[in-house]
């Protein structure tokens, strides 16, 4: 699992990299954005987590991913929470974007046909949250005064100390003994999760910006 998780790194690091300073990300980092632009942020998160947990939920019964259908990293629910405190019934009036639908199209195709896949696009967002969540939550109160009822999607009360939750994950990771294609899959889906998830922040940032 260390070459793979080495590689992994490697392969998708500049993709990394753009998810998470271009587009409305990079502007929200910097507090140049506002409270209802970022609310039209995790708009558009919502249906992709809801994709990822649904496709999840269906895969309980196969044996080798049931361990990790993680329910205590769904973000879907409490999101919904964070959309109805800022924008209300104002968030009945956005469209999604279309970055958005192709992502969650693409998860959607792969349920049935391609489950390693499916857990690619969750490691991908699970993994940034778990890392980063904290952090975007403090900054959110900090710096566009997002009060707590707005911050759900960033609550961690079920997972504990996160490293040794996330180095948990990992071992359930290493349980699936990925071949070699599945690997090549694997590492795949999740540059296409950043390269899904940068489309999102850049076709945000032209249509607010």
């Amino acid at each position: 699992m260390k070459n793979f998780s080495n590689e992994l790194k490697s392969r998708t690091k500049n993709m990394h990299k753009a998810s998470e300073s271009t587009g409305f990300i990079k502007r929200l980092q910097s507090g140049k954005a506002d409270e209802k632009s970022y609310a039209e942020y995790i708009l558009n998160l919502l249906p992709v987590y809801e994709a990822i947990e649904n496709s999840l939920d269906s895969l309980i019964e196969n044996e080798r991913i049931a361990p990790l259908v993680t329910k205590e990293l769904y973000k879907s629910e409490l999101i919904k929470k964070d959309i109805e405190f800022i924008l209300g019934d104002e968030a009945k009036n956005i469209e999604l974007l279309e970055s958005t639908k192709a992502y969650v199209k693409r998860i959607e195709e792969m349920k049935n046909s391609n489950p390693i896949g499916v857990v690619a696009h969750a490691y991908t967002r699970f993994l940034a949250d778990l890392f980063g969540g904290r952090t975007f939550a403090e900054m959110l109160k900090n710096d566009y005064k997002i009060a707590d009822e707005g911050l759900n999607y960033y609550n961690m009360d079920g997972i504990g100390e996160i490293m040794p939750y996330v180095m948990g994950y990992h071992g359930k990771l290493a349980k699936l003994n990925l071949t070699d294609e599945e690997i090549e899959n694997f590492i795949n889906e999740v540059g296409n999760s950043y390269i899904y998830n940068t489309g999102i922040s850049t076709e945000l940032e032209v249509k607010l910006f």
